[in-house]
Order: structure tokens, then sequence, then C-alpha cells
């Protein structure tokens, strides 16, 4: 009984700092703040995440978990269903969303670049890390196996694909929201070293799966 209530007590703790995070930005919500609305003691919240930017960092894990899963899910039925699943092609797709979310979406990009400017290695989710291994497994990528190239490239193009939207949002770039969506998805697969017209392919797949398969952005970082 106690770690069922241990348990809802840390999600209910990521809840309440995930919709404070989204409305009030990452800079103006405090861990007294969640405390109190979750009826516990501050220490507590330091209990489950050792600080308020390892709190951030579970709620932008947890969303972008939820983020593929549910793209997953809905590509599988309204596109995959009836051919053979292409991971590359799902993995685009996942990338323009999740990127798109933040371009379109003010509150989200807020949370981003104010948990950049508090603690910056925290913005890196280790669910990227995983789909990088995913790819490695699946398509047997020309990697160095024993170094590590996986992680290094995992920092890479997170780094890489949140300097781009932070300098798309300040207006350093003339292109539409379109094109820097493209160059965003391109470099993930080229920090693979993927086959350039393999990914002129992925990318025009993944444009025609997009126009097939409406998503809608809501609040909270959600995606239906």
């Amino acid at each position: 009984m106690k770690e069922i209530a241990m348990k809802n007590q840390k999600e209910n703790i990521l809840q309440t700092a995930t919709q404070l995070f989204y409305e009030q930005g990452y800079k103006l919500t405090y861990l007294d703040q969640i405390a109190k609305i979750c009826n516990i003691t501050k220490p507590l919240i330091s209990y489950h995440y050792k600080s308020k930017s390892s709190l951030a960092r579970a709620v932008n894990d947890t969303f972008l978990f939820d983020f593929k899963n549910k793209i997953a899910l809905k590509l599988y039925h309204n596109y995959f269903k009836n051919k053979k699943f292409d991971l590359q092609v799902s993995t685009a797709v996942e990338i323009h969303l999740y990127n798109r979310l933040f371009l379109t979406d003010a509150k989200a990009m807020r949370f981003l670049k104010e948990l950049a400017n508090d603690k910056y290695e925290d913005l890196f989710s280790v669910e990227s890390f995983r789909l990088y291994k995913m790819h490695d497994r699946h398509y047997h990528l020309d990697l160095h196996q024993n170094s590590d190239e996986i992680a290094m490239i995992t920092t890479a193009a997170w780094a890489s694909s949140f300097s781009i939207l932070w300098a798309y949002d300040q207006g350093s770039f003339s292109c539409s929201v379109d094109d820097c969506l493209d160059y965003i998805t391109r470099l993930n697969f080229v920090l693979m070293h993927i086959d350039e017209n393999r990914i002129d392919a992925i990318l025009a797949e993944s444009k025609l799966v997009l126009e097939q398969v409406q998503f809608e952005f809501k609040p909270y970082f959600q995606i239906e």
C-alpha cells in the first residue's frame, strides 16, 4: 500500500508540474507552489525529484514518451495497417510533430527556453537515446559500436534541434515553419549516417503521411 501511495504521489507531482510549467512557465513555477497544490511538503518533492530542473526533465521525458506512443499508434491504424511498418518514416513524422509543437505553441516554447536557461543539460531526454539505439538495432547503422557514438549522436541531435528552434523563434531565419522542420528532421538522419537519397525518400513519405493522417496539438504538451 505504501508503494502505491508513493507512486501516486509521484505521479500527482508530475501532473501538477506539467500543468504549471505549461501555464505559468518554468521560471515562475516554484516547488513550494507544487507542494501546496499536491498537499505535501516540499522535501517530498525532492525525495522523488532531486531538483526543479530534474522534475522539468521528467515532464519532458513523459510527454515525449506519450507523444511517440500516440503518434505510432495512430500511424499504425491510419497509415501502416495494410503495409509494412517503416520505422524511419514513423520517426520522421515524430520528429516533425514534436518540433512543430514548440514552433506553434508559445507556452511550450517558453517552457523549453526557460529550462535551457536554468539547466541546459536537463533538456536532453533519455527517450531520444533509446530511439537511436532502436534504429541502430533495426538498420545496423554504420556506427562505431565500441565508442559513445550513439550518445554523441543523441546529444548532437538534441542540441542542434533546440538551437534551430530557438533561432527560428527569435526570427533569425526567413524560411517557413515547414522548411525549418524539414531541416531539423533531415539533420537527425544525417547524424545517423543515412544515405542522402534515402533521406529524401523518408522526408517525402513523411509529408505524405502528414497529409493523410491528421494530428492536433492540445494544451499541456498533448497531441491527438
